[in-house]
């Protein structure tokens, strides 16, 4: 499914005409108990230095203590966030945001339009586990996985990837429906 959802989005900057290469994880990435451990760097850099965008994505890759594990995108993202002294991440999923319940099994669920990490560490027990095939924790998951970023300072945009353009308008900064979170 990964891979799947990465050759739309190497599709989409191959369209728009922004230089891209993608890097498959397992190739890069060893985790240990399932935590990122070692991560080669050397293509990232070299990228960066010809003005490409690596375009990196869950995948499974080599853990010294199981043999192999599922890395969540967002576990992912939050690190390199972290490595690298991101500013912001946007985070793309199913719904419009963050929810104060399911808004797919509950039509009363209401969103957050921001949270402050206070109110993020509060609501994170409530949040439910992911439903059908998701192994990596559903928003409970990816919650979990961006607190870190989010101590760091990093500014956070959770919005509904499948609505058109709204990963873009998050990326440059425009308005878009989904959960605001930021450190204070």
């Amino acid at each position: 499914m990964m891979t799947v959802l990465n050759g739309l989005v190497m599709d989409a900057m191959i369209l728009h005409e922004i230089p891209s290469l993608s890097i498959a994880p397992s190739g890069c990435i060893v985790t240990e108990n399932c935590r990122i451990k070692s991560f080669d760097d050397t293509v990232l850099k070299a990228l960066s230095k010809m003005a490409y965008t690596p375009v990196m994505y869950g995948d499974v890759v080599f853990d010294d203590k199981q043999g192999f594990t599922v890395l969540s995108g967002d576990q992912l993202v939050a690190y390199l966030a972290l490595k690298y002294k991101a500013t912001k991440i946007v985070v793309g999923v199913d719904t419009d945001g963050v929810f104060d319940s399911d808004p797919k099994t509950n039509p009363n669920a209401k969103p957050f339009k921001s949270l402050s990490l206070k109110e993020l560490k509060e609501l994170q027990p409530k949040f439910g586990k992911a439903q059908g095939t998701d192994v990596t924790g559903g928003m409970a998951g990816k919650i979990a996985e961006l607190i870190p970023a989010v101590e760091a300072g990093v500014h956070v945009t959770v919005t509904g990837a499948t609505k058109r353009l709204s990963i873009f308008r998050a990326l440059t900064d425009q308005s878009v429906l989904g959960t605001e979170i930021e450190k204070a």
